[in-house]
Formats: C-alpha cells, structure tokens, sequence
C-alpha cells in the first residue's frame, strides 16, 4: 500500500518521530545526560565513603556508570 499510492499518514509519523529523536540526539545530549545525572543521585547509592580497592564488581559498575553519566553531563 505504502508503495502504489506514497506516503500514508503513519508512515509519515513514524519518519517524522525518528528526525525528531535524532535531533534530540545530536542537540540535546548534553541536557539528557544532566537528566540522568539527576535521576542516578536520587536512585543509586553513593560510594563516596568506600574504599575503591575494595568494591565489588557490582559497585565497580555502578562507578563507572555513574562517571560516564557525569562525564558526558559536563
């Protein structure tokens, strides 16, 4: 159908949802970077007060996380 008669009304939906996500991308990754920043202080546990020789591999993932987040929100 799409292809006897053009575009259809969803199909141009969809085309118009995948620029707008790619534009939030490429402008925008600075503020959905600060946005996970946000959401990681309130729900993930700090490790500030612990020994990084110490972590566990878990914890080790949760840093490093964390710092990809922060790195890419400044």
């Amino acid at each position: 159908m799409i292809l006897s008669t053009g575009f259809g009304n969803g199909t141009i939906t969809i085309v118009l949802l995948i620029l707008i996500i790619l534009l939030m991308m490429l402008f925008q990754k600075k503020y959905i970077f600060k946005g996970l920043a946000v959401i990681n202080k309130m729900v993930m546990p700090s490790l500030i007060a612990k020994d990084l020789s110490k972590l566990k591999s878990y914890e080790k993932l949760i840093l490093g996380y964390r710092y990809w987040v922060t790195k890419n929100s400044l």
